[in-house]
C-alpha cells in the first residue's frame, strides 16, 4: 500500500508534467516572437547617398551574417535569402529604400509561410484539445497516477 505522501508526490508529479506538455506551446510561440528584424535600409546604404550599390549590399550583408555567427545566433533564411539582382527589381545597379523594404517583406512572407508547414506557425496548434484532468484521471478515483498519465499519452500518441 501506498503511503499519503507518496501518492501527494505522485500526483505533484504528474500535474507539474501535465502543465509543462500544456505550457510547451507557448514558450515555442514565445522563443519565436523573438526573431530578429531585417536591417534598415540606412544600414546597408554607408555613403549616404540614398541608395545602396551591389558593394554595399554584399558588405553589409557579409559582416551582418558574420556577427550572427560569431553571437551564436540562428541563420535562418539564410540560404533563401534574396540576392542584390533579386532586391534591384527594376534592374538599374542600384537598390532603392522601397525595393530593398519590398524585398525584406517578401522574404519574411516567404520565411512564415514555409515554416507554418513545419509546425511553427502560429495557428500550429490551433484545435488541438488540451487534456483535462477527467482525461488524464482514467479510473475516475480523483487522483492521476503515473500509470493513468502514461496509458493517456500513449492513447494520444501512440
Amino acid at each position: 500500500m501506498k503511503t499519503a505522501e507518496r501518492t501527494v508526490f505522485e500526483v505533484i508529479l504528474v500535474i507539474a508534467v501535465v502543465l509543462a506538455v500544456a505550457l510547451f506551446p507557448l514558450v515555442v510561440k514565445a522563443g519565436q516572437g523573438m526573431q530578429h528584424k531585417p536591417p534598415p535600409f540606412a544600414q546597408f546604404d554607408t555613403d549616404g547617398d540614398g541608395f545602396v550599390s551591389e558593394a554595399e549590399f554584399n558588405s553589409h550583408r557579409a559582416e551582418r551574417h558574420a556577427a550572427m555567427a560569431a553571437a551564436g545566433k540562428p541563420m535562418k533564411g539564410l540560404a533563401t535569402a534574396p540576392t542584390f539582382a533579386d532586391v534591384d527589381s527594376d534592374g538599374d545597379g542600384k537598390v532603392t529604400e522601397a525595393e530593398l523594404t519590398a524585398a525584406q517583406q517578401a522574404h519574411m512572407k516567404a520565411m512564415r509561410e514555409a515554416h507554418q508547414g513545419m509546425g511553427g506557425g502560429k495557428d500550429a496548434h490551433k484545435g488541438m484539445k488540451m487534456p483535462t484532468f477527467e482525461d488524464l484521471d482514467l479510473d475516475g478515483d480523483g487522483c492521476i497516477n503515473a500509470d493513468e498519465f502514461a496509458r493517456h499519452e500513449a492513447e494520444m500518441h501512440g
